[in-house]
């Protein structure tokens, strides 16, 4: 059951409903006047005048209106000083409706008082999301400076017009006067003087100006309308208004495109900010888009640092220093991320999840597959050469499939652009198990095979692990970058031990694993963990139903 209104929402709507008409009747009561500046409307008349009357009484009513709905608040506002200039070319029309009036010269300027009317297109303003905030109708106390700045402007820009208007006439009054002086010594008769324009009869319901001259042997008083003055002041007066609403107009029409060009730009920063750049662009261009789910090949990979908890307990009495730390190691990991493509999921905590694949990205499997290893090798790279005291290493692991769910989920409250399946739990588990396999990236099968082939990469098969909640073991493999020109001849010798370990062959295992770890510098950390489980299988024996398979760990 709905709420009845009161009679202030009532007022209140009736306002809103009012308000784009009222700026359409504007730019047309300002049409008018034009016309009538260049006598197109003399032919109507009683009509016009009445029409004029009626424009008069809605702008009138509306501010009446706007006052008794909003009171102190609305006179407050940029908003009332339009609606107000609005309402003064109603006394144009008392004054000349009062035949007494019609020959004070000063009611004359009351007609200019019209082109004021146009200032009302400004209310437009409100409509732009760029100014909303600025030119609502009650703003808060930070955004009344640019009302009353805006107030300013426009009293000013009053004065300016209806000062040219007044000015410019009078010169015109003053040089036709003085066109009159300089032209009377020649006239001596009512033929002459007709000539001039003048005559010996006062004009009605028109300006003059009068001279005393001598007609025929009599001082004689005449008098010259200056009908021809108001003819020019009224071309100049046209081409003023014109000008100025076509300056009005196009003002608007530049403001209404340049704020959408200005308010895109800024949302696609926010958006930037907040979701994947591949999901705001395309967000941007279909909005619709984001609702939609596909299934399609993708390879998804978590990164994480290695002694994150060590740093956070070491730098625990300096918070910021822990975060400018972590702040300039992420950005470099991101960084590389970005460049190679890869759509940022998530932040959780230290690490980040990253993917390749969907609709918001183009390439096959293997593409996806590449692009995501050539990631985590070249953020490996990017965390040496930072040199951080805190964040040197990245545990990385990666999962790829051809058969991910991925598109916006969650709730109808709150969505999130990302990517569910098997592969993305296998990654997850794998980026921790890199650590404890000693490796500084872990990639099941899928994804070597179908990076297999980049003469970019090599790979050593470093063998099976079991991860958390899957009982099945997954065999995985470690990435190299070959242009990297480290000696990578080692891998081979770890093949054979691991082909001889998975044998049961834990002597000979043991003797290839050490000849591993000796052929590569610095050792390698992979070969010295297999030594260790060797020597333990050939102290204790292998347990029954034993399997060459890691049991990885929390």
């Amino acid at each position: 059951m709905s709420v009845p209104l009161t009679k202030k929402q009532r007022l209140e709507h009736l306002i809103e409903t009012m308000d784009r008409p009222l700026m359409v009747l504007a730019v047309i009561a300002v049409a008018l006047y034009l016309f009538d500046l260049r006598k197109m409307l003399d032919w109507a008349g009683p009509a016009y005048r009445i029409l004029a009357l009626l424009i008069d009484f809605v702008f009138v009513f509306d501010l009446v209106l706007k006052l008794r709905t909003f009171g102190r608040e609305y006179v407050q506002t940029p908003w009332f000083l339009i609606d107000f200039l609005s309402c003064l070319p109603a006394l144009d029309l008392v004054a000349t409706g009062i035949l007494p009036l019609r020959a004070i010269r000063f009611i004359r300027g009351f007609r200019i008082l019209r082109i004021l009317r146009g200032l009302r297109v400004l209310r437009a303003l409100r409509s732009l999301p760029a100014f909303h905030n600025l030119v609502e109708d009650f703003p808060a106390a930070p955004d009344r400076r640019f009302h009353r700045t805006m107030t300013v402007a426009m009293v000013s820009l009053t004065a300016l017009v209806l000062v040219i208007i007044v000015v410019s006439r009078r010169q015109m009054v003053l040089r036709y006067e003085g066109w009159i002086d300089s032209h009377l010594r020649q006239v001596d008769d009512p033929a002459s003087l007709k000539i001039l324009g003048g005559g010996l009869v006062k004009p009605e319901h028109e300006e003059y100006v009068t001279r005393t001259i001598l007609i025929e042997g009599h001082r004689r008083k005449v008098y010259f309308s200056l009908g021809p003055v108001e003819a020019r002041a009224d071309e100049f007066e046209f081409f003023l208004v014109l000008g100025m609403m076509i300056t009005m107009l196009y003002f608007m029409y530049i403001m209404t495109y340049h704020q959408h060009d200005v308010s895109q730009a800024q949302l696609r920063g926010l958006l930037n900010l907040a979701l994947p750049k591949q999901v705001a662009e395309r967000f941007m261009l279909d909005p619709h888009c984001y609702d939609r789910k596909l299934r399609r090949p993708a390879t998804i990979v978590f990164m994480d640092f290695v002694g994150f908890s060590q740093t956070c307990e070491e730098l625990a009495h300096d918070p910021d220093r822990l975060s400018s730390h972590l702040e300039a190691a992420m950005d470099r990991m991101v960084g590389e991320l970005i460049r190679n493509d890869m759509i940022i999921d998530k932040f959780i905590g230290d690490a980040v999840m990253s993917f390749r694949g969907g609709p918001l990205v183009e390439g096959t499997p293997a593409d996806h597959a590449y692009r995501a290893v050539r990631a985590g090798l070249e953020s490996i790279r990017a965390l040496s050469e930072l040199q951080d005291p805190y964040f040197r290493r990245v545990k990385i692991g990666g999962a790829s499939s051809d058969d991910c769910l991925i598109g916006a989920f969650g709730t109808s409250a709150r969505l999130s652009y990302t990517i569910l399946g098997d592969a993305v739990n296998v990654a997850a588990r794998l980026e921790p198990a890199s650590a404890q396999c000693g490796t500084q990236n872990l990639f099941e099968e899928t994804t070597y095979r179908l990076c297999s082939d980049r003469p970019d990469l090599a790979w050593r098969r470093w063998g099976q692990v079991r991860v958390e909640g899957r009982s099945l073991p997954v065999t995985v493999y470690e990435a190299f970058d070959v242009r990297e020109g480290v000696d990578l001849g080692f891998i081979a010798t770890f093949q054979r031990a691991l082909e001889a370990f998975e044998h049961n062959d834990f002597d000979r295992a043991r003797d290839l694993f050490l000849l591993a770890n000796s052929q590569r510098e610095g050792g390698d950390a992979p070969s010295r963990g297999y030594i260790g489980w060797c020597e333990s299988l050939l102290l204790e024996g292998t347990p029954a139903g034993w399997e060459p398979v890691f049991e990885t760990h929390k």
